[in-house]
């Protein structure tokens, strides 16, 4: 199972939130998608942003957040964002649990990745090692409609850490 869900739309507000002794240090977006549904994002210094581009509203963001994480039972729902992509026209992302065939957790993307295909780390460094067996950030614009879909993939993030 897929640790990790997504949630596509457009940022349509930022606050920040006072939590504490670090006020100003998490914020706080709305985001609504295309079926008019709202969502609470919380950003906090833990959240990979790619590029580290700065959120404004009116961006189209993928959001990431994990499945397995606690979550308050208000409405509109409220998640705390693993990781943000600013999207860009016709791009998809994945961020999921790839193996040694970079096939993902659901079986359902297998990656193809050529020489223009950019791997790096979170802290924007080229990796050096074989990608698979790692959580992976799959930044691609088409993929076959095939079972598993395939995709050569524009970027990919590798995120070094153990399952």
């Amino acid at each position: 199972m897929n640790q990790f869900s997504p949630i596509e739309g457009v940022v349509t507000s930022i606050a920040p939130i006072q939590n504490g002794s670090r006020p100003g240090c998490t914020l706080l977006l709305y985001v609504q998608t295309d079926y008019q549904e709202t969502y609470q994002i919380l950003v906090d210094s833990y959240t990979y942003v790619l590029d580290q581009k700065p959120i404004r509203r009116g961006d189209p963001v993928i959001v990431f957040y994990d499945l397995t994480a606690p979550a308050p039972l208000i409405y509109p729902p409220q998640y705390r964002a693993v990781a943000v992509v600013i999207r860009t026209c016709g791009e998809f992302a994945m961020l999921d649990y790839f193996d040694q065939n970079l096939r993902n957790s659901e079986n359902t993307l297998v990656l193809n990745l050529s020489g223009c295909t950019s791997i790096q780390l979170p802290n924007g460094q080229y990796y050096q090692g074989i990608p698979g067996n790692q959580y992976m950030l799959v930044l691609y614009t088409s993929n076959t409609r095939s079972i598993p879909a395939q995709t050569t993939p524009v970027r990919v993030v590798v995120f070094c850490s153990d399952r």
